[in-house]
């Protein structure tokens, strides 16, 4: 079996301490992580996620203090829905608004064609020479967060400056890398939630960023060209958030969405 929900059901068994590789795919690995949850609390332990399975797993995730996907929000600055756990913006920071994707907090929007980025063979990405600088430091901090490990609600708190240096979480949830790799572009102020984005920037594709989110579910994202997105983060890429094509099909939850003017 394959598809959505095998990817929900390893997220969640990995986010309540089994580590199980967000496939998309029910594979031998899946099975084996099940089956240790099951022995673990008196369920038959075959392998097989029913009901009685899923009813465990979901009392547990929900006694998890944690930041999830859909995290408790508080309301910012300009009515602007931020993590429960973020800081005030440093002074000077302007957040940007539900509709704006942005503007006032980020660059100047540009108007220039799209020039594709190269994935090059170590995994990481490479900007085409002429590529807007929000747009090269967007790749640039994709790259730096491209290895690191998925953790549920990872990379849901504010960004700290240590010496002008953003502090790395120990890994991030799909929105999270999102997040930072926005903030660095200077199109997000806080990190945002699967459900926060889709109040985000303008509606519809975008010419240098596009991002696509289901409420609740999952976020990924498209910028110049190449795909970033925790869901391509299997042993066959070698556990990159960054691909050559689309990883993640989107389906009738998902909605696009891009920072206003790009």
């Amino acid at each position: 079996m394959s598809g959505t929900d095998v990817f929900a059901l390893q997220r969640d068994l990995t986010a309540i301490g089994y580590k199980t590789p967000a496939t998309g795919t029910y594979n031998g690995y899946t099975s084996h992580e099940i089956k240790l949850f099951q022995r673990k609390y008196g369920l038959q332990a075959d392998g097989v996620a029913g009901p009685l399975t899923f009813k465990k797993l979901e009392k547990l995730l929900n006694s998890v203090n944690r930041i999830t996907e859909q995290a408790p929000t508080a309301t910012g600055a300009n009515g602007v829905q931020t993590t429960a756990q973020s800081e005030a913006v440093p002074s000077g920071d302007v957040l940007p608004s539900a509709d704006s994707g942005g503007v006032g907090f980020g660059p100047t929007p540009q108007s220039t064609s799209e020039i594709n980025a190269t994935l090059l063979p170590d995994g990481l990405v490479q900007p085409a020479p002429g590529t807007p600088q929000a747009i090269v430091n967007v790749i640039d901090a994709a790259n730096e967060i491209a290895f690191l490990p998925y953790i549920y609600g990872g990379g849901h708190s504010d960004y700290v400056l240590s010496n002008g240096v953003t502090q790395l979480a120990a890994g991030y949830d799909c929105s999270g890398s999102v997040s930072f790799a926005l903030h660095a572009g200077g199109f997000l102020a806080d990190p945002l939630d699967s459900t926060q984005f889709t109040a985000y920037g303008d509606a519809g594709l975008g010419n240098w960023i596009t991002i696509w989110t289901d409420p609740g579910y999952h976020t990924y994202m498209e910028v110049a060209g190449v795909w970033f997105d925790t869901a391509a983060q299997t042993a066959n890429n070698g556990d990159d958030r960054w691909s050559a094509t689309q990883i993640s099909e989107p389906g009738q939850k998902f909605t696009e969405h891009h920072p206003a003017g790009w």
